[in-house]
């Protein structure tokens, strides 16, 4: 799955085959700043699943969901 920006912010999901014959997925976040970018590589748990779009589903859910909570308050960051 390519990238796509969800309230200003890119998520950009990567998903993987697992050993067990499953898929791994996780996001991470980026948005333009005035010095540039700001990025949170890792910004969602890895969500195995047992197929490919189940596990992007839930990470990319999980992905809008930091996203919604940035903006609710931006002075916390992920943790």
């Amino acid at each position: 799955m390519d990238s796509f920006i969800y309230k200003g912010w890119q998520i950009i999901p990567t998903v993987l085959p697992t050993a067990d014959h499953k898929w791994a997925a996780d996001c991470d976040l980026r948005r333009p700043v005035a010095e540039g970018e700001d990025v949170f590589e890792g910004a969602t748990m890895q969500f195995v699943r047992d197929t490919q779009d189940a596990a992007l589903a839930a990470a990319c859910e999980e992905a809008r969901l930091q996203v919604d909570n940035i903006l609710a308050n931006p002075d916390i960051r992920l943790a």
